[in-house]
C-alpha cells in the first residue's frame, strides 16, 4: 500500500507515512514521521537541521475502516549546531500517546458516558483517557463559561466521605445538563470565588438557581445572584418531610414497657422503606401491607398521610395546588397527634422565625419550571 494512499486515509496534517507495519483485518499499524526537515532550538532559537537520533513512540489514533489504528511515530531528537543542545520535536497532531483528534473525541464522549466506557470504545486504557479528560478540563470549562446560563444547579458531594467535600455546579441546557465546575469545599467562600470569576455579565444571565438548604450556599447566591429565582432542591426538602415520619415510626416500633423482648415491632421495622414511598407509587400488594400495619398503629397512618400531603407540594400542577396541599397538612397537624412534625412546621410555616426561611423557595419550584438537582444526585 503506497504512502500517498495511507496519508489520505489517515488525514493527519504535516505527517509523512513511512510504511505500513501491520495491515490486518482488525488492526492497522503505520510508521510515520513529521513532514518538516528542521526544528527551531527552544534554547537559542537557532534552526536545527542535524538529527541526533530517533525514538519510536506509539500513538493511538481513531479507528480506520473499523480497525484499531496505532501510529509508530519516529520522533527525531535534534542537535543544535549553535549551542549543541538537544531537544525532542513535538507535533500539533499528537498529544502524548493519542492523536489530537482522538483526544477530542474521548473528551466529547466523557461528557455523556463514564470514562471506562469511552476507553473501551477507543481500545485504550482507563488511566490514559482520564488523564486526557483532566488535561482538557480547564479548556472545556472555559468554553462552557462563555455560554450564557439560565438555570444553574448547585449541590455538594463527597469525594472521600466525611473528609473531602466539593461543590458541584451544573448548567442546564434544554433537557440535558453539563458539568460546569467542581469547586473544592462546600463553603460560601468557595462559591463566592466561583461567581466572582464568572463576572457580572455571566451572573446576570442566570435566572434560576437550585441549591439545598445550606446557609453557606444561600449567602453566596444572595450576594451574586440576588436577581435570580432561588429554588430549594426537592430532594433535600423531601428529606426534611420524611424525617417526621421516621421519628413517628421509630417511636411506634418501640415496645413497652422497657425490657420486653424483642424490643421493637418487627413488622413496623420491615416496612421502614415502604413507608417512605409516595402513595401514588404503591401497588395493590404494598398498599394492603400498609393498611394491615395501620390498623394496629393508627398514629403511623396519620404520619404517613401527613407526609403524603407534603408530597402534594410537588405533585400539584401549580402553586395554588401546592398551597392547598399545605392547608390539608395543616389540618392534620392541628390534631396534635404528630408532635414529631413540630420542627418541620416551624421551618415551613413559621419561616420568619426559622433559620432557613424556606417556604418561598420551596413554592418557587412551580414558577421556575420545576428544576431539580437530580442530575447531581444521580
Amino acid at each position: 500500500m503506497s504512502s500517498d494512499v495511507m496519508r489520505v486515509r489517515l488525514g493527519l496534517r504535516q505527517v509523512r507515512v513511512l510504511e505500513v507495519a501491520v495491515d490486518a483485518p482488525g488492526r492497522l499499524v503505520v510508521a510515520v514521521e513529521a513532514a518538516w526537515s528542521w526544528s527551531r532550538c527552544p534554547f537559542c532559537g537557532f534552526k536545527c537541521r542535524r538529527v541526533h537520533d530517533r525514538r519510536v513512540k506509539r500513538v493511538w489514533d481513531q479507528p480506520v475502516s473499523g480497525r484499531e489504528t496505532v501510529l509508530l511515530w519516529r520522533c527525531r531528537r535534534w542537535r543544535c549546531e549553535n549551542c549543541s543542545a538537544r531537544h525532542l520535536e513535538d507535533h500539533p497532531e499528537f498529544e502524548g500517546k493519542l492523536t489530537r483528534r482522538l483526544a477530542r473525541r474521548l473528551v466529547s464522549d466523557a461528557r455523556v458516558m463514564p470514562v471506562a466506557v469511552a476507553a473501551g470504545r477507543a481500545g485504550v486504557g482507563w488511566h490514559l483517557v482520564n488523564d486526557v479528560v483532566r488535561a482538557w478540563a480547564a479548556l472545556v470549562g472555559e468554553h462552557r463559561r462563555r455560554r450564557p446560563c439560565r438555570v444553574l444547579l448547585v449541590d455538594e458531594t463527597s469525594m472521600r466521605r466525611r473528609h473531602r467535600y466539593v461543590t458541584v455546579i451544573v448548567i442546564v441546557s434544554g433537557d440535558s445538563g453539563e458539568l460546569l465546575a467542581m469547586v473544592p469545599h462546600r463553603s460560601a467562600v468557595a462559591l463566592n470565588r466561583f461567581f466572582a470569576a464568572g463576572g457580572h455579565r455571566w451572573c446576570a444571565g442566570v435566572k434560576v438557581v437550585v441549591t439545598d438548604g445550606s446557609k453557606a450556599y444561600r449567602a453566596a447566591v444572595d450576594r451574586h445572584l440576588g436577581h435570580a429565582t432561588h429554588v430549594l432542591d426537592r430532594f433535600g426538602v423531601i428529606g426534611w418531610f420524611a424525617a417526621g415520619l421516621v421519628a413517628v415510626r421509630r417511636d411506634v416500633q418501640r415496645r413497652q414497657p422497657a425490657g420486653v423482648t424483642p424490643a421493637f415491632d418487627a413488622d413496623v421495622f420491615r416496612a421502614r422503606f415502604l413507608l417512605l414511598r409516595r402513595p401514588d407509587r404503591l401497588n395493590d400488594a404494598q398498599r394492603a401491607q400498609l393498611d394491615g400495619l395501620f390498623e394496629s398503629h393508627p398514629r403511623l397512618r396519620a404520619a404517613w398521610e401527613a407526609l403524603g400531603e407534603l408530597h402534594g407540594l410537588y405533585l400539584a400542577d401549580d402553586k395554588a395546588g401546592a398551597l392547598a396541599a399545605l392547608d390539608r397538612f395543616t389540618d392534620l397537624y392541628q390534631t396534635g397527634d404528630l408532635p414529631e412534625f413540630y420542627k418541620i412546621v416551624n421551618t415551613l410555616l413559621a419561616a420568619t422565625r426559622g433559620l432557613l426561611a424556606a417556604m418561598p423557595r420551596i413554592l418557587a419550584w412551580h414558577a421556575a419550571g420545576r428544576p431539580s438537582n437530580g442530575r447531581i444526585e444521580g
